[in-house]
C-alpha cells in the first residue's frame, strides 16, 4: 500500500503555549498543504493558546480544534485526540517543538516502502536556545525493519525503552487501537509505559535515518523544572511500567525495567533541592513503594548492578 500525507493525523496538545505555537504551526503548514490532518487540543490554557489554535484551525480544512473545559494534563489530552483519529497513521508533537518541511513525508514513505510496520522511530534534534545537537535513536541499524523487542536489551546500555519519547516517529493507528495503547493520565512521565508497550507488543518497526524534529529544551516553565506534586507522576508511571512487564510473558525484560526504575528514583533523589518540602517527603515515600513492588531477588540484583552511592541511597529508602 502506498501512503501519503493525507493518511496522517498529528496530535498536538498544548497548555499556555502562546509564545511557541507560531513556530510549530509554521513548520506544519507544508504538510497540511498536502492533506495531512491535525488535531489541536487546548488543555484549558489561561493565555491566548485557545485563540491562536482557533484561528489556525479556521484556515485549514484538515485541522480540528478540541478545547478542554478543565486542565486534564498532556496524557489525557492526547488520549482524547487519539480517539478522534480516523487516518491509518498518526503521530504527535508538542506546542513548543517544530519539524522540517519533509520530515513527515519521509516517515510516511517508510510505511509505503516496508509493508506492515507498526511504527517508525526517528532521531531528533535537541535545542537549548541557539545550540543544536542530534539525539540518535538508541539502535545500531537504520532503515532496516526489525523485531521491536530487539530494542529493549541489553540491561546495561541505553536502548529504545530508555528514550521515553513517542513524538520522534510515526505509528500505525490500527496497531495502537488494537492494543488499546494510550498515555497514562499524568502531567509528566505519561509516555513511559507506552514506550515499553510499543516495543513489547509490536511485530515490526524501523528506525528511520531522519532527524528533522526539533525538541525545545531549557524552558523555565517546563514541568521538568517545577517542584510541586506533578514531579511525583514519575512514581505512578514506574508502578504502571513494572506491573506491565511483570505481568507479561517476557521475564527476560524485568531486570531492564528494574534498572530503569532504580535510575529514575535516584535521578529525582539527586535533585531533591528543586522539590517543595512536602513533595520531598512524598517522593521518598513513593520511591519506597516502587522498590517494594519489585520482587526481592530482582531488586537485590538491581542494587548489585549499580554504583555504591546510588545503592546506599536506595537502601536508605527501605529502612
Amino acid at each position: 500500500m502506498v501512503f501519503t500525507l493525507a493518511d496522517v493525523t498529528v496530535v498536538l496538545p498544548a497548555f499556555n503555549a502562546e509564545t511557541t505555537l507560531g513556530d510549530t504551526f509554521k513548520s506544519l503548514e507544508p504538510s497540511l498543504a498536502e492533506g495531512m490532518s491535525l488535531i489541536l487540543v487546548d488543555d484549558a490554557s489561561t493565555d491566548q493558546t485557545a485563540q491562536i489554535m482557533t484561528q489556525f484551525a479556521d484556515r485549514w480544512k484538515t485541522v480540528s480544534f478540541m478545547p478542554m473545559e478543565k486542565n486534564v494534563g498532556a496524557g489525557v489530552a492526547r488520549n482524547i485526540a487519539m480517539d478522534a483519529v480516523n487516518t491509518p497513521l498518526m503521530t504527535f508533537i508538542d506546542g513548543d517543538d517544530w519539524v522540517g518541511e519533509s520530515y513527515y513525508k519521509n516517515l510516511v514513505r517508510r510505511f509505503s516502502d516496508f509493508p506492515d510496520l507498526d511504527f517508525v522511530r526517528s532521531h531528533f534534534i535537541e535545542c537549548y536556545g541557539t545550540q543544536r545537537g542530534v539525539r540518535r535513536a538508541a539502535f545500531p541499524f537504520c532503515d532496516v525493519p526489525f523485531d521491536p523487542k530487539l530494542g529493549i536489551l541489553p540491561d546495561e546500555r541505553t536502548t529504545l525503552v530508555d528514550q521515553a519519547h513517542v513524538w520522534p516517529g510515526m505509528y500505525s493507528t490500527e496497531f495502537l487501537n488494537r492494543h488499546a495503547m494510550r498515555f497514562l493520565p499524568l502531567q509528566t512521565a505519561e509516555e513511559r509505559k507506552l514506550v515499553w508497550e510499543r516495543q513489547m507488543l509490536a511485530k515490526k518497526c524501523l528506525v528511520a535515518e531522519e532527524n528533522q524534529i526539533f525538541y525545545r529544551r531549557g524552558i523555565s516553565s517546563s514541568l521538568t523544572h517545577i517542584g510541586d506534586e506533578r514531579q511525583l507522576d514519575i512514581l505512578a508511571a514506574l508502578k504502571e511500567l513494572l506491573a506491565f512487564v511483570m505481568n507479561s510473558d517476557h521475564p527476560e525484560f524485568l531486570q531492564k525495567a528494574v534498572r530503569q526504575s532504580l535510575a529514575m528514583i535516584c535521578f529525582h533523589l539527586d535533585r531533591f533541592d528543586r522539590l517543595l518540602p512536602h513533595v520531598q517527603s512524598l517522593m521518598r515515600k513513593g520511591g519506597r513503594e516502587v522498590l517494594l513492588l519489585i520482587p526481592p531477588a530482582d531488586r537485590d540484583e538491581g542494587f548489585h548492578r549499580i554504583d555504591a552511592r546510588r545503592r546506599t541511597m536506595l537502601e536508605d529508602l527501605l529502612k
